[in-house]
């Protein structure tokens, strides 16, 4: 009766199912919070970390294959045994590092492939009193 409850493969699934969609909602309240600022680099780079902090898997137990979040595998190691939070963390933080290089190679890439603004060619006999001459 005191035994060692072991879950499946199946019941992860579904655990990962119903986590995710959890997440998904915090996303959305994290974006809906964050809407009005102005800077789209902090808005994406928010919410890019925000879903690395929540999805990052990691081993639920250090002798079974199954995945969890790291940050509750992080959590409940740190609080309720002795070996602290780094198990969950480290690849948390491996994986903000290497999603944010990522964007910023991204984005950089992406303004160097973007348009030129279409230069305004004025005609020889323009209008504009500051190009005429005072003859």
């Amino acid at each position: 009766m005191g035994g060692l409850v072991v879950y499946s493969t199946e019941n992860y699934f579904w655990g990962w199912i119903a986590y995710s969609f959890g997440v998904f909602w915090l996303l959305f309240c994290l974006w809906y919070m964050i809407r009005g600022v102005k800077s789209s680099a902090f808005r994406q780079s928010s919410v890019l970390v925000a879903v690395v902090f929540f999805m990052t898997p990691v081993t639920a137990y250090y002798d079974d294959f199954h995945l969890a979040p790291a940050f509750f595998v992080s959590l409940y190691e740190g609080l309720l045994l002795d070996v602290g939070f780094q198990r969950g963390l480290a690849p948390i933080l491996a994986m903000i590092i290497v999603t944010l290089t990522l964007y910023g190679a991204a984005r950089f890439l992406w303004s160097k492939m973007k348009r030129p603004p279409p230069v305004r060619v004025r005609p020889a006999f323009s209008s504009d009193k500051r190009r005429r001459s005072n003859t």
